[in-house]
């Protein structure tokens, strides 16, 4: 048990207001085109003035424009706009009659329809979603920089206290929570596979530490392995066949190679001290956490030998990192006692700074490698970030109060 005190790291969140933004770093900003959104929903007012928070949000991050942060309404079918405005964005809500939405979407300039689109929502709680399809299609059509990752889905455990956590499936803005495990006390959770149908967790409710599968629409559980000490599924193979998992079954926690199609496992590293959060790599090559220099840093090692190699030299207890082909983001703490979190590329030894204020944790590659997620704590309050790698733009969304172990996109 005293590895997973060491391992399991609890980080303080704030959840708060929806849709709320923060553009934190602008690197080489150039001038945008304005752009203003307004609302036509008629009877539909409320709905639609949360509505106008959840887009401005997200057409900010797709970092086309310059978004006016006011409220403003407007007839659908009006030929009025604002002069001093590039681009406007209207849309308008109704009942779609089964307890969801149409929402029909005007992008306009100089009175001109440059992109209109119906949309329907089935589930009404989920009308951020409605927001991210928006703003990716606006930005496919503008030819921006890829945002697939802006309609994934995030996983978070959240502790409630002694032996009680919660697994919730939000939006990345978390103006969508969706409890899906509840009442137990649940260890790391990691989506089993990019279409997000199913995920692995741990329970820490069984007698010994227990990973489990579950698919989010049914609810049905699988049981997948169980080791005393620590289990934790850190990572799946592209094609969802194999994992990796960080076992203690005689109290020194290893990364192993599971297999799902013929439940074997097998053990890739081999140390007295600590070897945690595997992560694939390219060329049968994994990464990992461990200890063997006396504080926490990034190792690699090809799957089926036992040779390792150091693959960061910079920084201090490196403890939790990100993976993306030859890339690897990972947080080191500067000279101050915080954190920052670093991009590594390996295949010309480049690092670059993402982060200058703040504590930084959890950093996560979307899939296409072109954004990554994290959390940031600064003074009392913390906030989940996203960093636009191709971009050089952070945006970071201010949480309430809570307690959350882990997250995975």
């Amino acid at each position: 048990m005293k590895f997973i005190f060491l391992v399991l790291m609890f980080t303080y969140y704030l959840w708060g207001v929806e849709g709320a933004i923060e553009v934190t770093k602008v690197v080489g900003e150039e001038r945008l085109p304005q752009l203003n959104i307004e609302n036509s929903s008629g009877e539909l007012e409320l709905d639609g003035q949360k509505f106008h928070k959840m887009l401005s949000a997200d057409m900010k991050v797709i970092a086309l424009f310059d978004v006016n942060d006011s409220y403003s309404a407007q007839p659908f079918e009006s030929a009025t706009h604002r002069s001093d405005m590039g681009y406007t964005l209207r849309y308008r809500l109704t009942n779609d009659g089964a307890g969801g939405y149409k929402a029909e979407v005007r992008l306009l300039q100089n009175n001109e329809n440059l992109f209109a689109k119906t949309y329907f929502l089935k589930q009404q709680e989920m009308l951020v979603f409605l927001a991210h399809s928006i703003a990716y299609d606006i930005n496919t059509k503008m030819g921006g920089m890829p945002v697939e990752w802006m309609k994934r889905k995030v996983l978070l455990v959240r502790s409630k206290g002694a032996r009680h956590s919660e697994i919730i499936a939000a939006d990345y803005t978390l103006a969508y929570q969706r409890i899906i495990l509840s009442g137990g006390m649940y260890g790391f959770a990691k989506w089993a596979n990019r279409e997000q149908t199913d995920f692995y967790y741990t329970s820490l409710s069984d007698f010994s530490p227990t990973i489990y599968r579950v698919n989010l629409a049914s609810g049905a559980k699988t049981f997948v392995v169980s080791s005393d000490g620590m289990a934790v599924c850190s990572d799946v193979s592209e094609d969802g066949n194999k994992l990796l998992l960080t076992l203690a079954p005689k109290g020194q926690p290893d990364i192993y190679l599971y297999n799902l199609s013929t439940h074997e496992k097998k053990r890739l590293t081999d140390y007295s001290g600590i070897d945690v959060n595997g992560q694939f790599m390219e060329n049968d090559t994994i990464a990992f956490v461990s200890n063997r220099f006396g504080k926490p840093n990034v190792f690699a090692q090809k799957i089926g030998s036992s040779a390792v190699t150091q693959l960061l030299f910079e920084g201090k207890n490196n403890s939790s990192f990100s993976a993306y082909h030859q890339f690897v983001v990972y947080k080191t703490r500067d000279e101050g006692g915080s954190f920052d979190l670093h991009l590594a590329s390996l295949g010309n030894n480049g690092i670059k700074q993402l982060t200058t204020s703040g504590n930084n944790d959890y950093p996560r590659f979307s899939y296409d490698g072109e954004a990554i997620l994290h959390i940031k704590h600064e003074g009392l309050r913390s906030l989940v970030g996203i960093i636009r790698l191709g971009l050089n733009k952070s945006f970071t969304f201010p949480l309430s109060i809570g307690r959350i172990q882990s997250l995975d996109w």
